[in-house]
């Protein structure tokens, strides 16, 4: 079309004779339509390697589309692709026709040797969890150990001296160790790695000599394990299935997928022995937790945190259920430094029809416990008793129980007396009048002994004689027990140990009553997962 007077500018409506430009319309006769692609102008196409090698710009016809250039190098990286935006999150589609002057970038992926990353995987997948606990509060440590025989069972029969009892640890510290030991038994498989670890780093080198532009996914078998290796540009996956026979579950198919992140390094292990027993476990930093599965029944969360000074605190939620259904939950928190571990907790078997929570202290030193308080609720009375082992007071020697019989009460006779053990009431008007102020009753704690013959440990529920003082009485306890008993009595353990008990006791139950909904059943069992298919 040649121009005849003007050219018209984008927008304008033009006859015969007129210059045409994009946006145009044209008027032939009695109507108006578009102008034809043909007379449209040409676009350009820039290609921002964002600091790789140089791609030329292309320019194409409107409508048309462009081709996708040779790929840019980029030291130490790798090409991803052509992207619409600089964040890189949309990638081009090449089949869109052009329509305007546009600018695509270049994604990349920081290069990475992953040979070297799964050896730094398979040197750092293993960590175990007791070295966060002290050595005297560790169910093997020698100091705790007890021959089984000596343990005493029965206190009827005869005075039983104070200073012969095997006492141990508390329903709350046990429970940290008891899934402690469980987890054990998982690691164990963990060797499993050991046995195949050299000779995976070699066969999957040999695989990226080969294969240098596809190192997505190897897999092979060596002996009994189908071994996998993936890693999808962020994470390493080693994966090890197969079938075995595995202590006290027998024969079971099992599976062992590790896992590194080479951008956080986090390292994830989840261990699966047969359907209903599973184990996840992560390393992240100053902080391990680890999540389990067992026998279909039990869930449990344990965390610990590594702290600047070196003290350690942790939490544990344990879940029972029989046919899916939950019958017991139970949370702990633990807190542990040169001097105390401290242990609170939702747990305590004298806790029958309350509602309460029990703060537990042990010496760091020798593993022994100072003895805990309870919290406990029963129709609006919030009773607070402190717990001692009876051989930490002084002025009882021997101790003597005999059971219920019939309309006869227990009765607890000490130092030979054939005088009964008396309490005394609180008395006044208030709420608590009839209940006690101090007694001597059984309660549940935890010893263990080593079986040379099946070289396992083992742990012993005992049933200990205990001191209670109700804290609001203790001022009046030694008083007390002189008025109803004759007999002289102080409380052995240290001021600073009492003090720290009270303080605990104070400060660390409303931490936990805050934090015990944290963590439910389902999240457990979602965070456990299933196990790893690619």
């Amino acid at each position: 079309i040649e121009p005849d007077e003007e050219a018209v500018t984008n927008g304008g409506t033009v006859t015969d004779g007129d210059t045409v430009t994009d946006g145009d319309t044209v008027t032939d006769g009695g109507g108006t339509t578009d102008a034809p692609d043909n007379v449209k102008g040409d676009c350009t196409v820039i290609f921002d390697s964002m600091g790789g090698s140089a791609v030329e710009a292309q320019t194409v016809k409107y409508g048309a589309t462009v081709s996708a250039p040779a790929d840019p190098a980029k030291d130490g990286y790798d090409f991803v692709g052509w992207t619409t935006e600089k964040d890189g999150s949309t990638l081009v589609d090449f089949t869109s026709p052009i329509t305007s002057n546009v600018t695509y970038y270049a994604k990349w992926n920081e290069r990475v040797g992953v040979g070297d990353i799964l050896v730094s995987l398979l040197n750092g997948y293993r960590f175990d969890p007791m070295l966060y606990i002290p050595d005297t509060m560790r169910y093997n440590y020698a100091g705790n150990l007890v021959n089984a025989n000596s343990i005493v069972k029965d206190y009827s029969s005869s005075f039983v001296n104070t200073s012969s009892i095997k006492y141990g640890v508390g329903e709350q510290w046990n429970m940290v160790l008891n899934n402690l030991i469980e987890s054990e038994r998982f690691f164990v498989a963990l060797n499993a790695v050991d046995t195949v670890a050299a000779s995976s780093v070699t066969a999957f080198n040999n695989y990226l000599d080969t294969n240098p532009s596809d190192t997505a996914s190897y897999s092979y078998k060596e002996g009994i394990y189908n071994v996998t290796i993936n890693f999808d540009g962020e994470t390493l996956y080693y994966v090890l299935d197969y079938t075995a026979d595995i202590a006290v579950l027998g024969e079971q198919s099992a599976q062992i997928a590790l896992s590194l992140n080479v951008k956080t390094g986090d390292r994830v292990g989840r261990v699966q022995l047969g359907e209903a027993n599973a184990l996840v476990y992560k390393m992240s930093g100053n902080s391990y937790e680890f999540a389990i599965k067992y026998l279909g029944s039990r869930r449990a969360m344990v965390t610990f945190e590594l702290n600047k000074d070196g003290s350690v605190n942790g939490s544990i939620y344990e879940y029972l259920s029989v046919n899916e259904h939950e019958v017991v939950s139970s949370v702990a928190q633990f807190y542990i430094n040169d001097d105390y571990v401290s242990v609170v907790g939702n747990k305590a078997s004298g806790m029958v029809l309350f509602e309460g929570y029990i703060c537990e202290l042990y010496t760091t030193f020798n593993g022994k416990m100072c003895g805990y308080e309870v919290r406990e609720t029963l129709s609006a009375i919030e009773y607070n008793t402190l717990w001692f082992d009876l051989n930490d007071i002084v002025g009882i020697n021997s101790v003597r129980y005999v059971p219920k019989n019939g309309d006869e009460p227990a009765k607890i006779y000490i130092n030979g007396s054939s005088e009964e053990w008396e309490t005394m009431n609180v008395g006044g008007f208030n709420l608590k009048a009839l209940s006690r102020r101090f007694d001597i009753e059984f309660r549940t704690q935890y010893v263990y002994s080593y079986d040379s013959v099946n070289e396992r440990y083992v742990v012993h529920e005992v049933q200990v004689p205990m001191i209670f003082i109700q804290e609001e009485n203790f001022d009046t306890f030694v008083k007390d027990v002189k008025d109803k008993n004759n007999v002289t009595v102080a409380l052995s353990i240290s001021t600073a140990n009492f003090n720290k008990l009270l303080k605990d006791y104070d400060e660390l139950i409303p931490v936990l009553d805050a934090d015990k909904d944290k963590i439910t059943a389902e999240f457990i069992v979602a965070y456990i997962g299933d196990k790893k298919e690619f």
